[in-house]
Parts: structure tokens; C-alpha cells; sequence
């Protein structure tokens, strides 16, 4: 009788709270009402256009799918903006080119020979020395040689060291991948030198050293065919003009470098002309010396020439004498280069933060959900447990009835009952302050984890039969005290054995529950291991989100609360350690002792 008093004391105070609820009931004067609808006319109505304000910023600025809407906006905006710096950065480096072009021209027209003295000085010091030219620039011949540099990153100028050199052409490698090179010629027209006798003809430029001297044309017998670039025709080519510079056979003679020059050759001999047919060089038994200008003497290179140009076709060619920049971007285009990469860069950050805030406003959204449900649990469960504390009572006035009539029969069936459901009664008073304190902050006492878990399996040992056939193996190692909410805690040992009982789907077998010490100290590891039908590979990471269930009741939210009640309120760690279909599961629960 002193257990049930106990309890009977212990739902007063609940009952009471109801009671003492914002709700009137329905022995208060029904004048409440009325007054409290006169307050209510009283108060004064909401102006149109702010209902319609809250209306516009609720149905706009508070939607989820309007928050998908703004960042979805954002990204294409910030696309649009990469594309548009790309098009600035592709018209920078278009001016920049015409600015080196530019640059080229200005410099092949003052050392050219018309330019007067004062415009080259003029161009030598506000262009090709001017300082704040940032571009780097190397400059080669048609031969690829290198004659001139200047530049930041580049050797200091007349370093001719290997090391430059290697460092230079790197560089040039570079430039020439990202700015194609601008040619222009420092001279209107150009030497080149000729080799002849009665069976070949030689055209080269007119580089110092024999070997290095480009081939530009060529006729003879026994010579390779025209065109044909192999390092054994050229030797044979080269080998050729030597002989003949040594026997005297080398003439000088200058042409156009902008345009092609035309050569006939034949056995009266040979005649060079220029685009607009001056004849430029000859030679042969029937023409006069070269250098003679007389009008008799270009009389005579005309007829052979036509003479020439009648038996033997007509040979084109122009002698390589442009020289070449090869430059690198300004400082300001590197700058401008690297925007993209740092857009890009923001694009992907903002993406991640927009991903992880729509995610995590995915799991706010849900948690509200299961928080409020619990809420609306616990609230309505209040309503019903009052009520059933009420017919207690009356029971209770009924045993006391049966003791004063003597009926100790009918005082023991009811003292009995009464004992159940008072029991019952404390474990739904139990539940429904369990869900009171979802989504808020409970309050964490140093506990002896064992005492939780084996008020758990107690519970489900005097249950038994009505979970199923299974043996419940206990083992506890070293322990320490736990910070924890016992109550909530209990309730997530709880969800996690009857997700193991429902797991081995009434069929016998054993559960496993192991507690202890980790060997560093800090942390206490509890496991349940059941034999049930296991977890699919793909659904192991799912099991913990709310409303995920394979059941075909439930509302699967058992392991949500796990998780939250673990890892929220006691900061601790819950996984799945193992599981494989048809094998069982076991999950792992990580409690900090600090």
C-alpha cells in the first residue's frame, strides 16, 4: 500500500499542472469567454497593406524553394560574371599584342634606313627603352638565333652564359604557347649570295659562316631535288656552294625583303630580278659584269633574261632576313590571367556553403519536424494520463471500501491491479517527459552507466514473451562515472534493444550488450550486438536520418532520437560497427567520461 501512495503522490503534482493549464475548463464561468471575446472585438484590425506585407515576405522571403531560387540565381550569376572577365581578359591580351606589334614596327622603322636620325632617337627613348614597357620580350632572327632580351625574369642583357641561354629559350618556349611571335625586318632590302658555273646555281643568305647560311634556291645536275630539307641534301648543297666560293664563283646582290625575287637561269647563264623585273644580279659568258648599269648592258641581261625565260622555267624566292618578338604578358594581363582561377575558386566555395546550408536547412526542416511531433507527443499524452490517474483514484476508493466491507478478496484483486497500473503509469509518465525534453537543452549529471543499462534489460527481461524469444548477455568491464541525463539516455538504450529485438524478427537468439573503459580512459564503449537479419550495404548510412524505416509501421524516428540524444545532448559518437545481411548488426556508442 506504501508503493501505491508513493505513486499516487507522485502524479498529483501532473495532474495539477494540467489543471493550472492556459485552457479553461469547463467549470469556469462561461462570462471568461465572453469577456475574453470582448477584449478580442476591442482590439483594433490590421491595417490591409501590412497582412499583405507578412503575406508577401512569408510566401517569398521565408519559402524554402525561394531560398533554392537565390542560389541558383547566385551561381548563374557569378558564371555570368567569369564569362565576362574572360572576355576582358581575351580583349586585354588583344591590345597588348597590338601594343607589342606595335612595338616591333615602331622599333624595324628606326634602325631602317628611313628613318632620320632624330625619329629613331625619338623612338629609341619614348618605346623601345621606355621603362614602363613590363612586357618581357627576346628577340631572334630567321635562323632562331637570339640577339636581343630585356624584361623582368629574364637574364640581366649580354649575359651570354649557358645558363641564360637554357633559361632563355624556356622562356621563349613559354611566350610563343601563349602569344604567338610578331615578325618584322629592320631593312627594306636584304643580301644574299650567289654560286654559280656553267652546271648549278646556289641562292643563300648572307650569314658569316658557310654552314649556317640558309639555302634559299638551287638548280644543277647533280644536285637534290629542289625542296628536298634533309641534313644530307643540304651538306651536299652546302658542299657545293663552298666549292664554288673558293673557285671565285660568289656574287653579292640585294633585293626586296617584303617581296618575292624571281630567278632564270639557263646556259647563257643566270639573271635576278625583282617583283617589278629589275634585274638585280647576273652572270654569264653572254651577259656583262655585274655592277655595269649602262643602258646597253641592261639591254643585254634583258635578252637573256627573255632568252632564258622562253627555254627554262622561272624560279621564285625570297630570302629569309625577319626577325622576330617573342613576348610574354604584362603585369597587369598575369594579374587580370589569374582572375578565373580565383572566380572559379569562389564559385566552388560558394557552391560547397550553399550546398551545406540547403543540407542543413534540410535537416533543420526535418528536425523541427520530429521535435515539434515529440512535443505534440509529450502534450498529448498529458491529457489521457491525468484522466487515468483520476480513475486510480476512484479504484483506490474502491479497494478502501472493500477493506472497511471485509472483501479481502476483491482488496487484493484491486490492490494488485492497482500495483500494475501504477507501474504502467509511472513508465508512460516516464516516456512522455522523455519527449518533453527533445529540442531542448537537458541538464547532464555525473551517472553510473551500468545502473542505466540494466534498469533497461530488467525492463525488457519482465517483458520477455511479449518481445520475443531471445537471451539477453550482459558483460561490463571497467567503468567510470558518465556526465548523462539518465532518463534520456535509458530511452536511447531502449530504442537501440528494440531495434535489436525487431531486427531477429521474433526468432531466437542472442542480444549482446558489452560496456567499458576504452584503454586510453577518456571515453566509455558500449555495444549491442544483435543476430538479426542485418542492414543492406547501401541503407548503413541512411539509418540514423529521420523518417528513414525498412518497417513497415513506424515512423522511423527511433534512431534519430539515438543519434541526437548521443551525439547532441551527451557529445558523444554512435556508428555502426558491423553489419552484413543475414549475419546481424552492432552499434557502438562512444560516451566521454569529461
Amino acid at each position: 500500500m506504501a508503493e501505491h501512495e508513493e505513486a499516487t503522490s507522485q502524479t498529483e503534482p501532473r495532474r495539477r499542472r494540467r489543471r493550472t493549464s492556459g485552457l479553461p475548463s469547463l467549470a469556469e464561468s462561461p462570462d471568461a469567454g465572453a469577456e475574453q471575446g470582448l477584449a478580442t472585438e476591442e482590439r483594433p484590425a490590421p491595417v490591409h497593406w501590412q497582412r499583405g506585407r507578412w503575406h508577401w515576405l512569408s510566401s517569398w522571403g521565408l519559402s524554402p524553394t525561394f531560398r533554392i531560387y537565390i542560389f541558383l540565381g547566385s551561381i548563374l550569376a557569378l558564371i555570368a560574371f567569369l564569362i565576362y572577365s574572360e572576355s576582358l581578359i581575351r580583349e586585354a591580351k588583344e591590345q597588348e599584342r597590338n601594343r607589342v606589334d606595335l612595338y616591333a614596327h615602331l622599333h624595324a622603322f628606326a634602325v631602317s634606313s628611313l628613318a632620320t636620325q632624330e625619329q629613331a632617337a625619338f623612338i629609341f627613348q619614348e618605346v623601345i627603352s621606355n621603362p614602363t614597357n613590363d612586357f618581357p620580350i627576346i628577340v631572334t632572327d630567321h635562323r632562331g638565333e637570339i640577339t636581343d632580351w630585356r624584361g623582368e625574369g629574364l637574364p640581366s642583357p649580354g649575359d651570354t652564359s649557358g645558363a641564360a641561354g637554357q633559361l632563355l629559350r624556356a622562356a621563349m618556349e613559354e611566350m610563343d604557347a601563349g602569344n604567338p611571335p610578331v615578325s618584322f625586318t629592320y631593312y627594306s632590302e636584304t643580301v644574299g649570295y650567289c654560286y654559280w658555273d656553267e652546271d648549278h646555281f646556289i641562292i643563300t643568305d648572307n650569314a658569316a659562316a658557310p654552314e649556317g647560311r640558309a639555302l634559299v634556291e638551287w638548280v644543277g645536275k647533280d644536285l637534290p631535288a629542289l625542296g628536298d630539307t634533309s641534313a644530307a641534301a643540304r651538306q651536299q648543297v652546302l658542299e657545293t656552294a663552298r666549292r664554288l666560293e673558293e673557285e671565285g664563283r660568289r656574287g653579292t646582290f640585294r633585293v626586296p625583303t617584303e617581296s618575292f625575287s624571281h630567278l632564270y637561269y639557263g646556259a647563257a647563264g643566270f639573271v635576278v630580278t625583282d617583283e617589278q623585273g629589275v634585274a638585280r644580279a647576273w652572270a654569264g659568258r653572254e651577259l656583262p659584269a655585274l655592277g655595269d648599269t649602262s643602258q646597253a648592258a641592261l639591254a643585254q641581261v634583258e635578252a637573256v633574261r627573255r632568252q632564258v625565260a622562253l627555254l627554262n622555267e622561272r624560279h621564285d624566292f625570297k630570302i629569309p632576313a625577319e626577325m622576330y618578338i617573342h613576348y610574354g604578358d604584362s603585369a597587369l594581363v598575369q594579374r587580370v590571367s589569374r582572375a578565373p582561377i580565383f572566380l572559379i575558386g569562389a564559385v566552388l566555395l560558394f557552391a560547397l556553403v550553399g550546398y551545406i546550408g540547403l543540407r542543413n536547412i534540410r535537416r533543420s526542416e526535418q528536425r523541427s519536424i520530429w521535435v515539434g511531433m515529440a512535443k505534440e507527443t509529450a502534450h498529448q499524452l498529458g491529457t489521457p494520463l491525468s484522466s487515468l490517474s483520476g480513475w486510480m483514484e476512484l479504484m483506490r476508493g474502491e479497494l478502501e471500501s472493500a477493506v472497511v466491507a471485509g472483501d479481502r478478496v476483491q482488496a487484493a484483486r484491486l490492490d494488485q491491479m492497482l500495483g500494475e497500473m501504477y507501474k504502467d503509469l509511472g513508465r508512460l509518465n516516464q516516456i512522455a517527459s522523455r519527449f518533453s525534453q527533445i529540442g531542448s537543452v537537458p541538464e547532464l549529471k555525473p551517472g553510473d552507466v551500468r545502473a542505466v543499462l540494466m534498469e533497461t534489460v530488467n525492463y525488457f527481461k519482465s517483458r520477455g514473451p511479449q518481445f520475443g524469444r531471445h537471451q539477453i548477455q550482459v558483460e561490463f568491464g571497467e567503468l567510470a562515472p558518465v556526465p548523462l541525463n539518465a532518463e534520456l539516455l535509458n530511452w536511447a538504450f531502449e530504442n537501440l534493444f528494440k531495434n535489436a529485438v525487431d531486427a531477429m524478427g521474433g526468432k531466437a537468439g542472442t542480444i549482446r550488450i558489452r560496456a567499458g573503459l576504452r584503454p586510453e580512459g577518456d571515453v566509455v564503449q558500449i555495444s549491442f550486438q544483435d543476430e538479426g537479419r542485418g542492414i543492406a550495404p547501401e541503407n548503413i548510412e541512411r539509418v540514423f536520418q529521420p523518417g528513414f524505416s525498412t518497417k513497415k509501421r513506424g515512423w522511423g524516428l527511433g534512431l534519430a532520437f539515438v543519434r541526437r540524444i548521443v551525439e547532441e545532448y551527451h557529445k558523444g559518437k554512435i556508428s555502426i560497427a558491423h553489419s552484413a545481411p543475414g549475419e546481424g548488426t552492432t552499434f557502438e556508442l562512444l560516451l566521454p567520461v569529461k
